[in-house]
């Protein structure tokens, strides 16, 4: 995974900004072309105004930004959930799947085959996680290759539900009747995997409400489109000395600033949609299943070390 750095976050911010700049940019160039053509000061708004119009949308903004970061923290919180959670899974498996005695099966072998088996279903189901919450539907080619119970896989509807359905049903029948500590061990970090998968379903599936966002927009590009009319005419030097274009990078520095945070808002609310403010799900996925790789690895060890001794 790349290191975010704050030069990563600026040139994010420029792309995100790049619209908002060039729109209040011209605007007011616009604005200020039409007075000079229809003569100065053909508008008159009290700067108080402004200045009461300016505070509300401001604590209006701030409460909208922490509105979304909270939806983003909280799935990102989620997120960290699922990576010490597959790891702790992934190290049980191999603990409990490793001792013999724990088992139902007398061949060390295929005990190894069986938690390898697990651990492939725990990376196939963590693909299918991050394709859910990116509302992406095509399966992974190598899952039809790891069990025969995800034969009808493509014909439910949620998939990592039924992933963890047959994960559940391999531990329930590997362990013997002498091992219900183990067993229970791993059924609840199982259904901590249900647990984290609701959770950032529910912060999916549950955006800010429309017409708040509407509210929000409608109010920031209105404050913007006056902020022209607000500032009046700058005269410093008199009439002719142009000193009054310097109005113009002030207004599109304003307005850019107002409109940048109200998308910036927009993007942090929706934390699983890939855009630049979405934390980087794919990686961390590919970053957890290169983990349990590790662990698939060192079972194929375990039984390569088997048949060695066995010849």
């Amino acid at each position: 995974m790349n290191v975010p750095t704050e030069s990563v976050g600026f040139k994010k911010l420029l792309g995100i900004a790049f619209l908002p700049f060039s729109f209040c940019f011209l605007y007011s160039i616009a604005v200020f072309t039409l007075e000079e053509a229809f003569g100065d000061h053909f508008y008159s708004i009290s700067p108080q105004t402004g200045s009461v119009f300016g505070i509300a949308v401001a604590f209006f903004l701030g409460f909208r930004m922490n509105s979304a970061y909270d939806r983003w923290w909280e799935a990102r919180k989620n997120i960290g959930e699922l990576t010490y959670n597959s790891r702790n899974f992934s190290a049980k498996v191999c603990t409990y799947f490793c001792n013999k005695e724990n088992l139902s099966n007398e061949s060390k072998s295929q005990n190894y085959i069986i938690g390898k088996t697990i651990l492939d279903l725990l990376r196939l189901y963590l693909v299918q996680f991050q394709k859910q919450l990116h509302n992406q539907s095509d399966i992974d080619p190598n899952v039809f290759s790891v069990d025969n119970n995800l034969s009808f896989l493509p014909s439910v509807k949620n998939k990592p539900n039924h992933i963890l359905q047959t994960m559940s049903q391999k531990i329930e029948q590997s362990f013997n009747n002498e091992c219900s500590m183990e067993k229970y061990d791993l059924m609840v970090l199982i259904n901590k995997f249900y647990e984290i998968q609701g959770k950032s379903e529910r912060t999916k599936n549950t955006p800010f409400l429309n017409i708040y966002k509407a509210f929000t927009r409608l109010i920031v590009v209105f404050y913007v489109l006056l902020l022209p009319f607000f500032m009046g005419d700058i005269d410093l030097g008199g009439e002719n000395s142009y000193w009054e274009l310097f109005a113009i990078p002030v207004i599109t520095l304003i307005g850019t600033i107002f409109l940048t945070i109200n998308k910036l808002s927009n993007l942090f609310g929706d934390p699983f949609s890939q855009a630049a403010t979405s934390f980087p799900l794919t990686e961390i996925i590919e970053n957890i299943s290169a983990e349990v790789n590790d662990v698939i690895n060192y079972f194929d060890f375990l039984a390569r070390d088997i048949k060695a001794n066995n010849k």
